[in-house]
């Protein structure tokens, strides 16, 4: 019975009716779980608080949290990541620029080639653009960058979401733990954040669906502007395989499948009706294999990035464009520069150096984001008709040469 480090993972117990035997932390990071067989009863329960400590504590094992681990684990320090959930379940299409630098996993799943965005105008007519990139599967893409921050020495322990900030540290769900530097990397809704008090980040509202059976330009992702369908955002569709997609949207609001966007319908609503009703439904009206929702930050970067030895990265920093809610790239970059930082916070022992984090990330994104947040603003103003829409969207959409200027 092979099945002590799958229990191990998820820092449960094993009792017995006639004693206990409990892994427990030795060295300050847990050794593999030991076991024995007694031919009795395996009763499993939750695990019991434990105080560890560590240099480094990551909250959030998205690609922005497992950057940062994966750095400061691989120079030797302590690090736990805290990930509240099991497995990745983003309403993200996974598109990636090939100008990423990161030598990606071996267990990454490419989904596809993109060499191409068409972008559609309401009236119908298009506008063409090349790029360079792939589609990886969310799912493994996560899971991989996780696996790799394991194989560095980070302890990642799964479906423990953080309850609170503590002094010193941070409390969790079975369990409390103390480091030198704390990481925010828990998403739009940043539990971190919501600690802190600070000002909660305005979002598209997004639903997503995974379709088979559909009609699609060959390396080519496409995106569709109409204020009936998507108020306040856009409609995308990246190709997963030669006949199957993910075809998702965002709208302005914050309230989930409940409705967004000042409108009486809800994102997968919104969804439902482009995919059957738009000119487009001969090419989507594929089989619906897998549905996801969510919320895509577009308020732009943060003020703040750092607050003594707290940090923030990827989305829960603000980090997406607000204008494509592209936000891996910058997250993957951010959490380079987190781990950098981090280890020469820790080699000097000295908190104050973690401000160079915040510097050094808005050198690099803060002019980009910030002509971002600007166009932003002013597709709020045009997104409600389509009129203002087609004529404004060139100085408003990364494609075209309008929005350079």
């Amino acid at each position: 019975m092979d099945f002590a480090a799958e229990i191990n993972q998820f820092s449960v117990k094993i009792s017995w009716k006639c004693g206990v035997n409990q892994s427990s932390p030795r060295n300050l990071v847990p050794k593999p779980f030991e076991y024995h067989m007694l031919n009795m009863a395996i009763v499993y329960t939750v695990p019991e608080m434990f105080s560890m400590d560590y240099d480094l504590i990551v909250v959030g094992a998205g690609p922005a949290g497992s950057i940062t681990a994966t750095v400061v684990a691989q120079a030797g320090y302590r690090v736990l990541v805290l990930e509240r959930d099991f497995s990745c379940r983003s309403p993200c299409a996974g598109y990636l620029s090939s100008t990423i630098n990161l030598e990606l996993p071996e267990s990454c799943i490419i989904q596809s080639k993109i060499r191409k965005m068409r972008t559609y105008l309401p009236d119908l007519s298009f506008h063409d653009s090349q790029l360079n990139g792939f589609v990886v599967d969310r799912p493994s893409f996560d899971a991989a960058l996780a696996r790799v921050a394991k194989d560095a020495g980070a302890y990642i322990k799964w479906g423990s979401p953080l309850i609170d900030l503590v002094p010193g540290g941070v409390r969790f769900r079975g369990g409390k733990a103390s480091a030198s530097v704390i990481v925010g990397a828990d998403g739009v809704s940043s539990r971190v954040v919501s600690l802190l008090g600070w000002e909660r980040q305005r979002t598209l509202s997004c639903a997503q669906y995974h379709l088979k059976g559909v009609d699609l330009l060959r390396e080519a992702c496409e995106i569709f502007f109409d204020a009936d369908y998507a108020p306040g955002g856009y409609v995308w569709v990246y190709p997963t395989g030669e006949e199957s997609a993910k075809v998702g949207l965002g709208i302005l609001g914050d309230e989930g499948d409940t409705g967004g966007g000042g409108g009486l319908r809800s994102p997968r609503e919104y969804l439902d009706a482009f995919i059957s009703e738009s000119f487009m439904a001969e090419r989507f009206c594929g089989e619906r294999i897998e549905y996801v929702r969510g919320f895509l930050p577009v308020g732009g970067l943060r003020r703040e990035l750092c607050r003594g030895n707290l940090l923030l990265v990827g989305d829960s920093a603000g980090m997406a464009d607000p204008i494509t809610g592209a936000g891996i790239n910058n997250a993957l970059l951010a959490g380079k520069i987190a781990g950098r930082t981090i280890i020469d916070a820790l080699e000097n022992d000295d908190v104050a150096m973690l401000e160079r984090y915040e510097r050094e990330v808005k050198r690099l994104l803060g002019r980009p984001l910030a002509r971002s947040l600007e166009k932003r603003k002013k597709m709020d103003r045009y997104c409600t008709a389509n009129e203002s829409l087609q004529r404004h969207l060139p100085e408003l959409w990364v494609t075209f040469r309008e929005y350079w200027r």
